[in-house]
């Protein structure tokens, strides 16, 4: 390594100026590359320059390839230095391939022409060097392309083949093993209801886990629990759960297995029976038990198929009278009811020669079934067989006899192939009663042509959806509740209208048809893209001079009536200071009211569609009936819609996919038959995420107590179905209201006081003083409702809705200082012990909520004092002042001795898992409370300890992987001063 370092050293193989070697193929910067080349370079030009010294002196040197070399006319002989060989060296030695020589052997090109016969693999090594050949040379720089791949490919003569030629294969042809189709199970296929009855005997419930197994005459549906997603589910004595299983077609049910398994040793479940319902076939069988099943305990249970009653369903059909409306294809119904559907009906007439469903024809059908119930809705089909399939229906009634009664069955429309989507089915909804507007011949209302006219001011508001719009001549047709309608009106100015989300308005002049019921709103289906989605209608209907003095004379009677009951009242009154009092009041009072008495301007009725009127969308209709949601009379032109603000909060679920990325939108709808628009629910955020609650600002107008909202979705995009858990919305109250609120809880409060039976004198003294300063009236914030869903809105799942009515299943009204569920409020002191084990802390939030006696409870109590709380063996204490963790002096309410809590944490942060060890409680006493207990002759208490003890995890990965619990109090003291 030392002598090559100085050999290197000792060489210059770089031009001075640019640093470059000239090579065969051009000059190069040998630093650009590696050492391997860059000791060629130097071996290169050394050669190079001893060949220089030598040939200097007999030949001009060669500058073919930008490199000076050396050669005779042909092939000059192979080069040596005298400085590195004193005298020519062997050629055995001497090889094509050292890098020190730069012409190649002769006998190397002449190994490569002629071929060799016979050489060993031994002496093949030395088989280049011993072969004989011509002594001439060839120059290596100036060599082609050719020779070059000839001289180091090819030098190697070929070995002579000896071995036998090879046999060809011929494989065998394969064996073709037959395909078996695999019948895929029809898991899922039936719906079956479970119901199962808790006997009414002492301890008879159990909260263990229960779990159930069907076996039928065609299938089994296996092991099964019967659960509900509410938490802590238990079966309580003396009650009935329903519980809804997908399973195979099982056929006639003929034995069941329930199986008990509970957490604690003594635990017992008294069974009375259970009922399984097939939702499809409408099949009932009943399993009975009346026995106690211990923990880890089975029954098999045999059945009976519940006998049900046959009844007679009259069935008529009746054909619309258009052209082409008759259809000559098989027409199946199938009805649904309360108890169950019905199967597929064909309705054939029994007597022969008679052809059905012809253009204006009315057919009868009578078909034995058994009880469905009260029927919710038909599904009308048809096989589309024969030319011109296309079926006009007009309506269908079905009567049963036992009870008699008639269900309607509305349509109008045709169903064919060519029409909207092209089903041949359509799904009805029943009606009770027709509307006053449909008779079986012709119509109850009356067309006005003449008669007193007023002004109508009509607002149209065109959906904002894709191709809502539409250029075909709309028209629209008001209807009065004393069977008085106006003519189609056609809808038409100089604008482009019912453009996609505009709104318009019209001024009409027509007769007065009084108080709107409904109206009818279409379109004449003319030109490309004639549909339209209609979002709603709005009416100001201006009220006539004659019927302005009639509401302001039946209000005058009312008013009468009032103050003649407020005269026996105070006549009748004792207290003679206070019926002068209250005499002087009222009549100021009646002037006022007198002086507010004023004649109604106009009627505001609105009219919510969200359809399409379309031939080519939804049910296929171009014409609607549109009934009046709400209904409202103004006294002025300046009189504005009252407007409140809401607060929407929605839960999606835990469940897997549970998100949806689709347009979300509500609609609100009153207990006095208002309803808001249809809003879409969106903000900067990703909304609707797998377990989030996602929280929207509304305004709109004042629906009072709210009944029912109807949500969903517009199944857009991938993964469109949402699992929606629940919707709670907050209505702020309108200074209207909070004083309306206001007076009845000052009434209350009197009546209250009266019923104590106070002394007199104490009366007297209060009479004279200001009654109202004295009662303790809280100001109302706002009225939450609750609507629980916990079902998917999804085309894919469950029962393929997209679209949910939920009704209100509770309501309550918050106060500035907290919930109106008592009269007072406390402190509470809440002593947290977080448990001794590894990683037991947690740094999630933590919030309780405490639970009374008699139901009371208080919202959700965020635990954060600003410290690390929860940390391993640590104990925290917060005082609250009730609701508010945020705002410590907000007076709340005082749910009594507590009887359980809930706590939880919202499992954010790494490592959120969290060992509580117990909850303390101590609610203190207020004065009321303390004299009670004066009273009964026992010292005054300070507070109340309850002990809930928990020595569990709340975390999503360990023990029941809950983040949730509830607490029971298992002792409760009183201290004292």
């Amino acid at each position: 390594m030392n002598r090559e370092r100085k050999y290197i050293s000792r060489t210059r193989i770089t031009d001075p100026e640019n640093g470059t070697v000239p090579t065969c193929v051009g000059k190069i910067n040998p630093k650009l590359y590696g050492d391997g080349l860059q000791n060629l370079c130097r071996k290169t030009q050394d050669n190079l320059s001893r060949l220089s010294t030598n040939m200097a002196d007999r030949l001009e040197p060669c500058l073919q390839y930008g490199i000076k070399h050396w050669h005779p006319n042909d092939r000059p002989k192979s080069a040596y230095s005298a400085k590195s060989y004193a005298t020519p060296p062997d050629p055995k030695v001497v090889r094509w391939h050292d890098t020190n020589t730069m012409f190649a052997d002769s006998r190397i090109f002449d190994n490569v022409r002629r071929p060799v016969t016979d050489i060993s693999e031994d002496n093949e090594s030395d088989s280049l060097s011993m072969t004989p050949g011509p002594k001439t040379t060839f120059c290596y720089i100036c060599s082609t392309l050719e020779e070059h791949q000839r001289h180091l490919l090819q030098y190697r003569p070929k070995r002579p083949v000896s071995a036998k030629p090879r046999i060809e294969y011929v494989a065998p042809k394969p064996r073709l093993k037959k395909k078996i189709e695999e019948v895929e199970p029809n898991i899922g296929d039936c719906l079956y209801r479970v119901d199962i009855y808790t006997g009414d005997k002492v301890n008879a419930g159990t909260s263990g886990e229960v779990y159930i197994t069907m076996k039928g005459s065609r299938d089994v549906l296996y092991k099964t629990r019967l659960a509900k997603k509410t938490s802590n589910f238990s079966f309580m004595r003396n009650t009935k759960e329903s519980f809804f299983l997908k399973g195979p077609r099982l056929g006639n049910l003929e034995i069941i297995t329930i199986e008990h398994e509970g957490g604690k040793k003594n635990l017992r479940w008294y069974l009375d029976r259970v009922e399984i319902t097939d939702m499809k076939s409408g099949m009932i069988w009943v399993f009975k038990c009346q026995d106690w099943l211990d923990n880890s305990d089975s029954r098999d249970l045999i059945g009976k198929e519940k006998e049900q009653p046959i009844i007679d369903y009259d069935i008529t059909v009746y054909t619309g009278n258009k052209s082409f409306g008759g259809t000559d294809a098989n027409i199946s119904l199938t009805m649904y009811g309360a108890n169950g559907q019905s199967q597929k009906i064909l309705l054939v007439d029994s007597s022969k020669g008679q052809t059905c469903f012809e253009k204006g024809g009315v057919d009868r059908f009578r078909i034995p079934q058994r009880d469905l119930g009260e029927l919710k809705k038909i599904r009308i089909e048809h096989d589309g067989k024969g030319v011109a399939s296309g079926w006009h229906l007009e309506k269908i009634t079905i009567t049963t006899n036992a009870p008699k009664q008639i269900y309607y069955f509305l349509y109008g429309g045709f169903i064919g192939k060519d029409v909207g989507k092209g089903h041949l089915y359509r799904e009805i909804f029943a009606k009770k009663s027709l509307p006053k507007e449909v008779t079986t011949e012709t119509k109850a209302y009356t067309v006005l042509t003449k008669g007193p006219k007023t002004t109508y001011l009509v607002t149209v508001q065109t959906g904002d959806v894709k191709y809502a719009g539409t250029d075909a001549n709309v028209f629209i047709q008001i209807c009065g509740k004393d069977g008085k309608a106006t003519r189609k009106i056609k809808l038409d100015d100089a604008r482009n209208n019912f453009e996609r989300g505009a709104t318009e308005q019209f001024k009409l002049e027509a007769p007065d048809v009084g108080t709107i019921s409904h109206i009818i709103v279409g379109h004449d289906n003319f030109g490309p893209g004639a549909g339209w989605f209609l979002d709603e209608v709005k009416i100001k209907r201006y009220i006539l001079k004659k019927e302005a003095n009639k509401y302001v004379k039946k209000e005058e009677k009312k008013r009468e009536k009032k103050e003649q009951a407020l005269r026996k009242s105070r006549e009748n009154s004792p207290d003679q200071k206070r019926k002068q009092r209250r005499d002087e009041d009222s009549e100021e009072e009646e002037e006022d009211n007198r002086r507010k008495l004023v004649p109604p301007l106009y009627e505001e009725c609105v009219f919510p569609c969200n359809e399409w009127l379309a031939n080519d969308e939804g049910d296929g209709l171009v014409e609607k009936e549109l009934k009046c949601a709400s209904s409202m009379l103004r006294f002025s032109e300046d009189e504005q819609e009252e407007k409140v603000h809401y607060t929407v909060i929605v839960h999606t679920g835990n469940v897997k996919f549970a998100g949806t990325d689709a347009d979300v939108f509500i609609q609100m709808f009153g207990e006095n038959g208002r309803c808001s628009r249809r809003t879409k629910l969106d903000d900067s955020k990703n909304n609707f995420e797998k377990g989030m609650e996602d929280i929207f600002e509304l305004d709109d107008i004042n629906l009072g107590t709210l009944s029912h909202i109807v949500i969903g979705h517009d199944d857009s995009g991938m993964g469109a179905g949402w699992f929606l858990d629940d919707v709670i919305i907050r209505k702020h109250l309108s200074q209207k209201e909070i004083k309306a609120h206001k007076q009845k809880e000052k009434k209350k409060f009197k009546d209250q006081m009266k019923a104590k039976g106070k002394q007199k004198k104490k009366r007297q003294e209060s009479d004279t003083e200001d009654e109202d300063d004295e009662v303790p009236i809280r100001t109302p914030d706002y009225e939450e409702f609750h609507f629980p869903c916990n079902k998917w809105l999804d085309s894919k799942e469950g029962d393929g809705e997209i679209e949910r009515t939920l009704k209100c299943k509770k309501k309550q009204l918050h106060y500035e200082g907290g919930v109106n569920q008592g009269e007072h409020s406390t402190m509470y002191q809440i002593i947290v012990t977080t448990g001794n084990k590894s990683f037991a802390g947690t740094d999630a939030n933590v919030y309780i909520q405490l639970h009374g006696r008699k139901g009371q409870e208080t919202p959700r109590l965020p635990l954060d004092d600003e410290k690390n709380n929860f940390e391993k063996g640590q104990i925290d204490v917060f005082k609250r002042l009730d609701v508010n963790a945020v705002i410590l002096t907000i007076e709340s309410v005082d749910v009594g001795p507590v009887s359980y809590v809930t706590i939880g944490h919202d499992d954010s942060g790494p490592g959120a898992g969290w060992y509580l060890d117990e909850v303390k409680v101590r609610r203190y006493i207020q004065k009321n409370e303390a004299k009670e207990y004066v009273k009964r002759g026992r010292q005054k208490p300070l507070y109340e300890e309850s002990v809930l003890p928990c020595k569990r995890w709340l975390s999503s990965s360990d023990d029941d992987k809950k983040t949730e619990r509830q607490l029971k109090c298992e002792q409760r003291t009183l201290h004292y001063d």
